[in-house]
């Protein structure tokens, strides 16, 4: 008799026909919590999950077969987090949770940029659910900065447009105002990105050797600086000015060009070089306006949203 046989008659029809009753679950509580039946203890109770599948199985299907045919266009946040969820917690149903999920962290961008941590501080989210959906928010993170460069992964940053999409991808993940450092090199390719200074949620300083210091070591001719506005507001404090005006200074001693430095939201830049707000409707669609333009576009955005 072969191992399947062996496994079907001896294990599997005793559980089915409940002979193993007495023995305890096999499975650890969090492991029991996530699959959603933590008051589980016995063996012969797997039939529940088998009669939970079946009732679940045709919801499941229905999603899958709107995703097939219009992928996510016209599908609401709620059921795309729901389609997530389905396939980290294979035998729950877990529409209940991504209304949870939406309603504590305000929007599909919020539950997926969360901190893990947080996550699994919601009812129903253990560990592995959460990693997966922050590692769904870090893999759109990358491609976004991959989709930047050319095909054999060098990027260049030709124009300000690509520029200051490159800076926002790379400041994705940011939640505190954050000093970056953009290399490049004579062409314009980027040799090097780093992280010179994370600060609190309104402010962050530097320190202008550093600065000199890591565009020398990377052999930079160009160099381009950025800082994020947790707050959203693209409007330069008087700190912003004066530390643009230092930076260009030194660099310039130096024979560094300081070719720009960008003020960051979550889908726009601030130019210093050009004065000009680059809003990003998509990674594709950038519209150029003014200060002026953008800070009356946000007006009009929130008061429609009161």
């Amino acid at each position: 008799m072969d191992f399947c046989r062996l496994y079907s008659v001896y294990i599997l029809k005793p559980i089915r026909t409940g002979f193993l009753q007495k023995a305890s679950f096999p499975y650890p509580l969090a492991y029991r919590e996530e699959l959603g039946f933590p008051e589980l203890t016995k063996i012969g109770q797997c039939d529940k999950i088998d009669h939970m599948d079946n009732i679940h199985a045709g919801h499941r299907a229905r999603i899958r077969e709107t995703y097939r045919k219009q992928g996510m266009n016209g599908m609401p946040d709620h059921v795309v987090l729901e389609m997530m969820l389905m396939y980290v917690i294979p035998r729950r149903d877990v529409n209940d949770l991504a209304h949870r999920l939406l309603k504590t962290f305000g929007s599909l961008t919020g539950v997926l940029e969360a901190d893990p941590l947080r996550l699994a501080d919601v009812e129903g989210v253990g560990e592995k659910t959460a990693l997966f959906l922050h590692s769904l928010y870090d893999l759109h993170h990358r491609l976004t900065i991959e989709s930047v460069g050319a095909p054999n992964g060098t990027v260049r940053l030709e124009n300000p447009e690509s520029a200051c999409r490159y800076a926002i991808a790379l400041g994705m993940s940011d939640r505190y105002e954050t000093l970056r450092i953009i290399c490049l090199d004579a062409n314009m390719t980027v040799l090097h990105t780093e992280v010179l200074q994370i600060g609190t949620l309104s402010r962050v300083s530097f320190e202008p050797r550093r600065v000199i210091e890591t565009a020398m070591t990377h052999k930079a001719r160009y160099l381009i600086l950025t800082h994020n506005h947790p707050s959203g507001i693209l409007v330069p404090s008087e700190d912003d000015i004066q530390t643009a005006k230092m930076i260009a200074e030194v660099g310039s001693k130096l024979e560094i060009d300081v070719r720009d430095q960008l003020i960051l939201t979550k889908n726009a830049a601030y130019s210093y070089q050009y004065d000009r707000v680059f809003l990003y409707a998509t990674p594709a669609i950038c519209n150029v306006m003014t200060l002026e333009e953008y800070n009356d576009t946000i007006y009009v955005t929130h008061s429609l949203d009161k």
